[in-house]
């Protein structure tokens, strides 16, 4: 009898590893569950801070993808909608979870709550949208931001990690205020996959998710920033203006900005992350 139970524990572990093809991932805490996703180029790793402020009420399910934090790649032209369907699935076995995802973390949480009707608490995007080129680039659609999409998967492609890290060490300054949270990142960067961090970006620029967040039926919270940007014109006003265009077809959402933090909110201000994060989950 107890050969049998352990067999089946190893058929249902097997059974999840292979349903779960494109993330990796490390469970802690109790509670309520909940599910973080990471941006581009990062790992799950940058959620521990947040995973000890929540692990004390919540089942926190941080997940890793396929091409990222060392993880092997698993691309495909559209990889991100099969992430978005995995992550669908993951929640399903789960009750109704909450999810939080940081920019790109962010735009697959949104299509999955689009895309997944009564499968989601609450859903948290964390300076991401439903159309990426539209906060640089107004009027874009996916056909006009090609040209762009393009460019910048040729410039990612099949890019060695020295690459990958000089890059990095020149764009985080404008993403993270703190020079150590830059340098941790830049660590992190460095094992992924070239290949799978120019494709996300590709499919970024050229999915529009702002129709379809519409069939989104729970409550959405984004945190957003500006001060970045201060020096190209933009202000705490306008910013509001644009986001809230990103979000008008979800029908429950909420828009926090802050003043003080760049795009990686949770390392430039933790106390303001935390306060409007416990406030929405309660």
């Amino acid at each position: 009898m107890k050969k049998l139970a352990t067999l089946f524990v190893s058929v249902v572990f097997v059974w999840q590893a292979q349903a779960q093809q494109l993330f990796t991932a490390k469970v802690s805490g109790q509670g309520k569950p909940l599910i973080l996703i990471h941006g581009l180029y990062c790992s799950g790793d940058v959620w521990k801070e947040t995973v000890e402020h929540l692990k004390d009420r919540y089942e926190c399910h941080v997940l890793t993808l396929a091409g990222f934090g060392g993880n092997a790649p698993k691309l495909s032209d559209h990889f991100l909608q099969s992430v978005k369907d995995d992550v669908i699935a993951y929640s399903k076995k789960l009750n109704k979870p909450v999810l939080i995802g940081h920019s790109m973390g962010a735009f697959i949480s949104l299509w999955a709550g689009a895309t997944s009707p009564n499968t989601f608490d609450k859903i948290i995007a964390v300076d991401g949208v439903p159309f990426l080129p539209e906060l640089f680039m107004p009027g874009s659609t996916p056909e006009t931001s090609k040209p762009m999409a393009n460019a910048a998967k040729a410039r990612m492609v099949n890019q060695t990690p020295a690459q990958i890290e000089e890059g990095q060490k020149q764009y985080l300054p404008m993403m993270i205020s703190n020079a150590d949270r830059i340098n941790q990142v830049v660590k992190i960067a460095i094992t992924a996959d070239a290949n799978t961090q120019a494709e996300v970006m590709y499919e970024m620029y050229t999915t529009d998710l702002r129709k379809a967040v519409a069939q989104t039926d729970c409550p959405v919270l984004f945190m957003g920033t500006w001060i970045a940007y201060k020096q190209y014109g933009v202000t705490h006003e306008s910013i509001a203006k644009t986001y809230e265009a990103q979000f008008a077809g979800v029908k429950n959402h909420k828009i926090e900005i802050s003043d003080t933090a760049k795009h990686f909110i949770f390392y430039d201000d933790p106390a303001w992350f935390n306060e409007k994060l416990d406030n929405f989950l309660k």
